[in-house]
């Protein structure tokens, strides 16, 4: 069963294509030597999990990942028999060695979210790691989650936890005496794991069936060795901290990749280190140009362009065709100004975009625009997908629409000018009406859509009727 490509805000699920097979080749031996033949790893299906879906600087995993957790769960129903391997990936921002260990801790984190194990998220939230400290906030976002959170309780926030804590407590036969402590932590836990994947997976569904304590195989850390995206030598230097931590959003990432049912594996010939080891054994698979591939160039690279980003070719040869690692370049964000009155009072503006296979289609209302510097209203749509025509449509009511324009592409793009240059369409309903304009940028996939100002602009006027825009080339 091939599972459809799925996209949402905070990762992707997709089957692989399928791969070639290979012929097999022996000789004649002679006396006691044999022929040796060993099946090559090969990946049927993965689920990307983003940045966007961690608390900051952090292994949390947060309560909006629900989404995506529903999208595994399909892949996973689609997939039986495939065992699973989880790799964790930072940006390559920052210290090698310290993005290494979150890279492995996020990988851990999802690992035994899936098999529902107490034990490693209480191993996570006793021993910290930089900025990766769980404490107290962690502990509300769950109850908040779980629908603990007193909401009317007047007070510091700590007082708000606490009673929110007793709350939970007392619903769960525990102690309420206010403390989110070793024993409530290990039900707290376990009440967050069903929330957000209900289904319990077992170890034995892992590559390597749960069989290391050090999870080695089941899921580790790649750290920043495998980026998906590296800035060029002049970006490097022009953005300020902030602007190079949205753009490496999309190397902030976590994978989980699926093999052929019936897939084994041994432990001892597993390449990637455990997640409490150094990098030291992920270079030994690391190409002999590993360091210019990792290294700023003259031009932005992503590995769906490209494919000479990543380091280590072991990783490189799994996922070279997979959707989860190539699909970041083909998503964008779209912001509409829009120049248009409210409808009747009683009406809710509501705006639909579409695309032309239908793949995408995202409604949003009036009330969920922000509002531009002069005060007008903008939309913004999020993983809109590149490559395809877009119809926008005004909904008034349930049933009558208008549309706004249509056949318009949102990935045309002037890359002679570098990444940061518009490409500038017009949109027009007719040679004697007023021309409009679209500018769009490099489909990018960014890991904090507050921090974003747009992506694509669409300025457009009102009129009447359901005559569709057409497109020309400014």
């Amino acid at each position: 069963m091939q599972y459809p490509s799925t996209q949402l805000p905070g990762g992707y699920a997709a089957g692989h294509p399928v791969a070639n097979c290979f012929p097999i080749f022996t000789a004649p031996s002679t006396r006691t030597e044999k022929n040796v033949v060993r099946l090559p790893l090969v990946s049927t299906a993965c689920w990307r999990l983003n940045d966007l879906r961690f608390d900051f600087d952090s292994s949390f995993v947060m309560p909006a990942a629900h989404g995506e957790f529903v999208a595994l769960r399909k892949i996973i129903d689609a997939h039986p028999g495939s065992p699973m391997s989880v790799f964790g990936h930072s940006d390559p921002v920052g210290n090698l060695e310290y993005n290494k260990e979150l890279s492995g801790r996020r990988a851990e984190a999802i690992y035994s979210l899936l098999t529902h194990d107490v034990a490693r998220w209480e191993k996570l939230y006793k021993n910290s790691h930089g900025g990766d400290d769980w404490g107290l906030k962690q502990i509300q976002v769950m109850l908040d989650a779980l629908a603990y959170d007193p909401g009317n309780t007047a007070g510091e926030s700590t007082k708000r936890s606490k009673d929110a804590i007793q709350a939970f407590q007392r619903a769960n036969n525990l102690n309420d005496d206010g403390d989110a402590g070793p024993l409530t932590r290990a039900v707290l836990f376990q009440k967050y794991f069903e929330f957000l994947f209900p289904r319990k997976v077992e170890k034995t569904e892992f590559l390597h069936k749960g069989i290391d304590p050090g999870g080695k195989g089941d899921f580790q850390g790649c750290g920043e060795f495998n980026p998906a995206m590296i800035l060029s030598k002049d970006e490097a230097k022009k953005m300020s901290e902030e602007e190079r931590n949205a753009e490496n959003g999309v190397n902030r990432r976590v994978l989980i990749l699926f093999f052929k049912p019936g897939t084994e594996d041994h432990v001892e010939k597993w390449p990637c280190p455990r997640v409490a080891e150094g990098g030291g054994d992920c270079k030994k698979r690391f190409w002999s140009d590993a360091d210019k591939r990792r290294a700023k160039q003259e031009e932005r690279r992503t590995f769906a362009d490209t494919e000479d980003t990543f380091a280590c070719r072991f990783y490189h040869r799994l996922t070279e065709s997979s959707p989860c690692e190539i699909s970041a370049a083909r998503l964008m964000f779209v912001e509409i100004l829009l120049d248009l009155p409210e409808t009747a009072e009683g009406l809710e503006d509501r705006f639909e975009l579409v695309s032309a296979d239908k793949e995408y289609a995202r409604v949003l209302t009036r009330a969920q625009a922000r509002k531009s510097e002069d005060n007008r209203d903008l939309l913004l749509f999020t993983n809109v997908i590149a490559g395809q025509d877009y119809t926008l449509y005004r909904w008034f009511g349930l049933e009558v629409r208008e549309i706004i324009f249509s056949g318009v592409p949102f990935d045309v793009i002037n890359k002679a000018d570098g990444p940061d240059s518009f490409a500038k369409l017009k949109v027009h309903r007719s040679v004697e009406r007023e021309s409009y304009e679209v500018y769009t940028l490099d489909p990018v996939l960014f890991d904090e859509i507050g921090d974003i100002d747009f992506s694509g602009v669409l300025f457009s006027d009102p009129h009447e009727g359901e005559e569709a825009f057409a497109l020309e080339n400014a």
